[in-house]
């Protein structure tokens, strides 16, 4: 499930009171949302008090400005039940979310994956083994990976970060075969993981 809605966290406070009302209009009796929880009667009692706090605000005396704070952290809370319910109600449906008096994020286009197709596996010198595969338009960073025994769901990799798309490991055991693989890690966290290729080191 989709979780459109957007943050009100950082909204400035007559924009958020001016969110809180539309919500309430159009919550009320909305069929779409036919059940909203009591959020809903407690934002329409937490909301004037929050506006009458942000207009003693104004002067910026400490005590009404802390006032107002408060108000603001409750009538936070309160929007944060309501689009949870509109949220869950809506399955996350665009249309379904604006009736309710909610933003939408704003669906921007993601960056694809990165996809890594062969991995390359040199022998060097005894005991040295590099890694490679071809660049990857996507990828933000690497982690070289070996096994000293065939992969399995408890197999433990021996990693390498760079910033490379190559990696020389030293140190291995000679006449001793080892399984070898890179992940690519993607500007949003994604990872993709080449094929696994095992090698006998020299």
């Amino acid at each position: 499930m989709k979780k459109n809605i957007i943050s009100y966290k950082d909204t400035r406070d007559n924009n958020l009171a001016t969110t809180s009302q539309r919500v309430i209009e159009k919550m009320e009796n909305n069929p779409v949302f036919p059940n909203p929880p009591a959020a809903l009667e407690n934002l329409k009692k937490a909301l004037p008090e929050f506006q009458a706090a942000l207009v003693k605000a104004k002067g910026r005396d400490k005590e009404m400005v802390s006032i107002k704070n408060d108000k603001k952290e409750i009538v936070l809370t309160l929007l944060t039940e309501l689009a949870e319910y509109v949220n869950l109600t809506s399955n996350g449906d665009r249309t379904a979310i604006l009736s309710s008096g909610f933003d939408v994020t704003i669906e921007r286009n993601s960056r694809p994956e990165p996809s890594i197709g062969i991995l390359e596996v040199d022998l060097g010198e005894p005991g040295e083994a590099t890694t490679r595969i071809k660049d990857i338009a996507n990828a933000i960073a690497y982690v070289h990976q070996y096994a000293t025994e065939s992969p399995g769901p408890n197999t433990v990799w021996v990693s390498e970060a760079s910033s490379h798309r190559t990696y020389r490991f030293t140190g291995l055991t000679s006449d001793k075969r080892y399984w070898f693989r890179v992940v690519a890690i993607g500007h949003s966290g994604q990872n993709a993981y080449s094929p696994v290729v095992s090698k006998a080191i020299q």
